[in-house]
């Protein structure tokens, strides 16, 4: 009886992967809600094309994800959160997050309070910047508890983290990267800094805002150089890919994404030539004059296209998958 039972029995279905290069097997599809307070939107694979219409994102942009279509999820899908940057929004970046659903990959991302295109606080960033890392992982807790997408996790299995500019800071806090307080307290009077006030927040020595459930990162032109240090970047232990922009005047190659890579030591750096801060975001799509969307930059739609090589063959790699990596993304050197 054994045997038989043994013979009959269903094999393991193999977890799905598209090539990087590819748009995916899959219509994306998008939906909002609300826990305790923090607004999400969640990103799902589904194979009913179609459904629906194309959803508008606060009245303000469309992408090519639509109002309605099941999950697909025969097993357990891979997790990502994104978390936006300074005065962004939970789908500034919907290039990604909707190309990671087509992927077959589940996807949430929470506003960060007081630091939203709604409702930003300058006044506030220090608690911001505390509050950050605890909001992704409330929105990772809030997928796993949803219906239906929380059949769809394995709470075990954790998340991969994305985060742009600010949430590049928190993209590295919640990897593992070490807030160096004392060493803020020595440079903030005399140079000053985007996230100066928060070692008073968090107290003396090395303050961790990880979470461990986090298996891969990737910070997109990231802040964060005074605020880790060297020591502190160098706890982190989780894979990494850090993207940096050429041309960045607000997240700089010099001032913040070389100090980074060189804390994080081996991990991958990708300087994206010709881009600017807000290639990676819709910004864009708002108006030509941001850093990355003027004329002589370059197109944020190549910028973008090879963002999602460069994601997909990583968090591929991470999950066992053979991708070409580096993958051969024309406007991109490797470090």
């Amino acid at each position: 009886m054994l045997t038989l039972m043994l013979a009959c029995a269903e094999p393991a279905l193999e977890p799905h992967f598209d090539a990087p290069e590819s748009e995916g097997s899959f219509t994306p599809v998008t939906r909002e809600l609300s826990v305790d307070g923090l607004n999400l939107q969640t990103w799902h694979p589904s194979e009913q094309a179609g459904r629906g219409s194309l959803f508008e994102y606060d009245g303000v942009i469309s992408g090519r994800a639509r109002t309605q279509g099941d999950p697909w999820c025969p097993e357990p899908l891979p997790v990502v959160v994104f978390s936006h940057g300074n005065t962004g929004i939970r789908w500034q970046s919907l290039f990604l997050t909707e190309t990671l659903a087509a992927h077959g990959y589940l996807v949430v991302a929470p506003d960060h309070v007081n630091n939203t295109l709604y409702d930003i606080d300058d006044d506030l960033r220090p608690e911001v910047a505390v509050q950050r890392p605890q909001a992704v992982m409330d929105a990772f807790d809030a997928l796993v508890a949803d219906e239906p997408l929380g059949r769809c996790v394995d709470p075990e299995a954790g998340y991969a983290i994305i985060g742009h500019s600010f949430g590049g800071y928190t993209t590295l806090a919640i990897a593992g990267a070490l807030i160096d307080s004392d060493g803020m307290a020595e440079t903030c009077p005399s140079e000053g800094g985007f996230l100066c006030g928060l070692e008073e927040l968090v107290g003396p020595g090395f303050a961790d805002l990880s979470d461990a459930r986090a298996w891969a990162a990737v910070p997109l032109t990231p802040v964060g150089a005074q605020a880790f240090g060297p020591q502190g970047l160098a706890a982190v232990e989780v894979p990494v890919v850090l993207v940096g922009a050429e041309w960045d005047e607000l997240t700089s190659m010099e001032e913040q994404i070389l100090p980074i890579h060189e804390g994080l030591l081996a991990d991958d750096l990708a300087t994206f030539l010709g881009a600017g801060h807000f290639s990676f975001s819709v910004m864009c799509d708002l108006t030509s004059a941001a850093n990355g969307c003027e004329d002589g930059f370059t197109p944020v739609e190549q910028v973008q296209s090879e963002t999602n090589l460069v994601v997909l063959s990583f968090l591929g790699r991470e999950r066992g998958f053979q991708v070409d990596w580096p993958p051969a993304a024309l406007e991109v050197t490797w470090d």
